[in-house]
């Protein structure tokens, strides 16, 4: 059996002993919800489905996007390989938040999908539908965070751009739901980019797509604006939140010639003036006040005098806490462990042993993308280059995120740097003679080029990162005990990340040592556990390819938050829901 096979079939396993659980579009999913097409729960009067649902094609996957619900907790994702979807028909994935990642889908096959919004009073009707078909060579996805703004016989449009593409084009026309079809085609748009001339006072709607040599992406959400001869102000700039203890503190430039601003909120990524909360009459700085402590909450302002309102500023997200957290070093005792899978039969976290790991320290929180941009700036004027400059969560905004986009060996460089910054001795080497810092480029380092018993920072190896997720108890799935994951355990689901320190601490009180963000380990991949040592294992001394990452993400279902949960990238593969956090031998 091959190591991919292996992979799989224990998966197939655990899915089976869990009766079907849902851990991601492809993965498995509850049936349809029963005889009635409302799966037995009270549609809620007044609350609606998300009016822009758009689904982006990926390797194996889908990724679906959609804007806040007033009154939604949570949403519900309904799909099939045919049209028409229901609550009935389609396979249900519950508890989900936009951005939704459908994995393990089959490329050329076209799969359906519609969303519910979910409260504590029960369910919403279904949205409207939309498709995708994966593709080994799938386009880039389309942009996100479109804005019109209206000016004399003109629009303004901005979006955010899209991986992977190298032209955008924009359809527009005076009619809304425009498609490729329907609306007049710009070519080689960018953001930002004037559309016109135009007619004044009359409603223009507009979406943009992304392409590259593998294609033309899905259309962005649709946006408006009506071009006028004394347009109204300018959208706000240099947006900023902070997060407070139940509040959070909004502030951005004046834009001349406003006389007063509107705030619009929601707990939902994508915020616009149709699906926010609307504060009238604010100014600068706004602290907003009465808010849940732990909650995402996403802000857009505008700016209006007798002209009219602004175009929406650009997003900005905080998440309110008691206090903010603060950067630890939290020490592990050393001692022999049960290290590996004793429950689910995996066979890439096996055999299961004993083994024994010296004490060490572990960063309290996952690397936040405020720690990692202070090292960053210091490291770029102190010889380090690196390939990313990282990522500030998953989306590029809020407040005490995990650093995102960063792959293993700017992880490691990184951890050099920080050693330096501090003092410390750097732990990492291009060398067996521990003479050269690694500092620049992409080199396989070897267990022998690494000063282990030095001061530095470095990554945990996979024994070290198992030790410490695992919190002090002994041979549970999860850092919690053996129950099955609730929404409330790890960030498994919220499709982004969020702020360290939301979720509760397991044992050694680590945070999010299950789910929000992936964290790479120094071992290189194994097929299983015969080739490592016991004492202190580093995992094979000669590259198999593979780096291993551990602990869960916000994209991938429950069966990945598992203490023993292996998976394997290339160590320059970055994305947004990877990240990593350090460990020294002194605190």
């Amino acid at each position: 059996m091959n190591f991919s096979s292996s992979r799989f079939l224990s998966l197939l396993f655990y899915f089976i002993l869990i009766l079907g659980a849902v851990y991601g579009c492809g993965g498995g999913g509850e049936g349809g919800d029963g005889g009635n097409g409302d799966g037995g729960r009270v549609i809620v009067p007044g609350m609606n489905p998300p009016l822009n649902l758009t689904a982006d094609a990926g390797r194996e996957r889908v990724i679906l996007n959609w804007t806040p619900v007033l009154n939604a907790e949570s949403f519900n994702v309904y799909y099939s390989t045919l049209p028409g979807v229901t609550k009935t028909n389609g396979i249900k994935v519950a508890d989900q938040h936009s951005p939704y990642t459908g994995r393990d889908l089959t490329n050329g096959i076209t799969y359906y999908f519609v969303i519910t919004s979910v409260n504590a009073a029960g369910e919403s009707a279904i949205s409207g539908e939309v498709s995708a078909t994966p593709s080994a060579t799938p386009p880039p996805y389309a942009p996100t965070d479109v804005r019109a703004e209206a000016e004399s016989a003109q629009i303004r449009l901005t979006w955010t751009a899209s991986t992977g593409a190298t032209s955008y084009q924009i359809y527009y026309s005076t009619s809304p739901k425009v498609t490729k079809a329907s609306g007049t085609k710009l070519s080689g748009a960018s953001s930002p980019q004037i559309v016109g001339p135009l007619s004044n006072s009359v409603t223009y709607y507009f979406v943009v797509t992304a392409s590259n040599a593998n294609g033309e992406s899905t259309t962005s959400f649709e946006v408006s604006a009506v071009p006028l001869a004394s347009p109204p102000p300018a959208r706000p700039s240099n947006i900023s939140a902070l997060e407070g203890n139940a509040q959070v503190t909004i502030s951005w430039n004046s834009v001349p010639g406003a006389v007063s601003y509107n705030l619009y909120y929601a707990t939902d990524i994508l915020v616009s003036k149709k699906t926010g909360i609307k504060i009238t009459n604010v100014t600068s700085p706004y602290v907003l006040s009465g808010l849940t402590n732990k909650d995402d909450y996403f802000f857009i302002v505008t700016a209006l005098n007798a002209a009219g309102e602004s175009a929406e500023s650009t997003e900005v997200s905080a998440t309110p806490l008691v206090t903010k957290p603060v950067s630890a070093m939290i020490s592990i005792p050393g001692g022999s462990f049960q290290m590996g899978d004793n429950l689910d039969g995996t066979a890439y976290a096996m055999p299961v042993r004993a083994v024994n790991v010296d004490a060490f320290y572990i960063d309290r929180y996952e690397t936040t993308y405020e720690l990692w941009k202070s090292v960053y700036d210091w490291a770029i004027l102190n010889g380090y280059n690196f390939d990313s400059a990282g990522r500030n969560g998953s989306n590029s905004m809020g407040t005490n995120m995990p650093v995102t986009m960063v792959n293993w060996y700017d992880a490691v460089k990184w951890l050099n740097a920080r050693s330096e910054k501090e003092g410390r001795i750097p732990v990492y080497y291009t060398d067996a003679a521990q003479s050269v810092v690694y500092r620049s480029g992409r080199v396989d380092i070897t267990n022998s080029w690494v000063r282990w018993g030095a001061d530095g920072y470095r990554l945990p190896t996979e024994a070290e990162w198992e030790l410490a997720a695992r919190g002090g108890l002994s041979g549970k799935r999860y850092p919690w005990g053996d129950s099955a994951p609730t929404p409330g355990d790890g960030n498994y689901n919220m499709g982004r990340s969020v702020s360290v320190g939301v979720y509760p601490p397991n044992g050694y009180v680590l945070y999010d040592m299950a789910g929000n963000v992936f964290e790479w380990t120094w071992d290189w991949s194994s097929a299983d556990y015969t080739a490592s040592g016991t004492v202190n294992p580093r995992g094979p001394d000669a590259s198999t390819g593979f780096r291993v990452r551990r602990g869960g993400g916000y994209s991938y279902g429950f069966l990945f938050l598992r203490c023993f949960e292996r998976m394997f990238r290339v160590p320059f593969y970055e994305a947004p829901y990877f990240g990593f956090r350090s460990v020294s031998n002194q605190p």
